[in-house]
């Protein structure tokens, strides 16, 4: 006689499929087994998006680090900027008309320059007080302009792309007291 090597008896119910459920204790395994899946697909959607999340910021890290990353020598050279506007406005009567051109061209340059790494001056005269990007030193008493209104540029400010480098230095109108 041949001898088969499954040493399992035959099921009881051979009409019954392959890996049926039997009983109460089945079923609580299988709700078991769906919660733990449930989890863990919600762990696996949160790490997902911790990742994209993780992507998206390093991205926008990367952005403003290549944005600013000339921020400090641009600070360095604001002060020379101040210097070359003084230094035409104060030009000496009886100068070359040529050689000063030449210098006032110069100076468009540089400004050139500072714009297309993003620098931009702040606006201040007629514009309304903003602490964010002005700084006040001083005010006048006036009735011509309406109150916090800056009516003097004292020193430039500049913004390099959305941040500010220095703020510009202001006087700002304040209302004359009723004598």
């Amino acid at each position: 006689m041949f001898r088969t090597t499954n040493s399992d008896p035959p099921p009881d119910n051979p009409e019954a499929p392959a890996g049926a459920a039997a009983g109460p204790a089945a079923d609580q395994e299988v709700a078991a087994l769906k919660a733990q899946l449930d989890e863990t697909y919600a762990k696996y959607q949160r790490a997902v998006a911790d990742h994209e999340n993780y992507k998206r910021r390093s991205r926008q890290d990367l952005v403003e680090r290549t944005q600013y990353a000339n921020e400090q020598l641009v600070l360095k050279l604001l002060p020379l900027l101040d210097n070359f506007q003084r230094a035409l406005e104060h030009a000496p009567e009886g100068i070359d008309p040529q050689w000063f051109e030449g210098i006032k061209l110069i100076a468009k340059q540089f400004e050139a320059i500072l714009q297309a790494q993003g620098v931009s001056s702040i606006p201040a005269v007629g514009e309304k007080f903003d602490p964010t990007q002005h700084e006040a030193i001083a005010s006048e008493p006036t009735d011509e302009h309406e109150e916090g209104t800056v009516v003097e540029e004292m020193q430039r400010g500049y913004k390099l792309h959305r941040k500010v480098l220095r703020p510009t230095l202001v006087k700002i109108a304040q209302p004359r007291s009723l004598q």
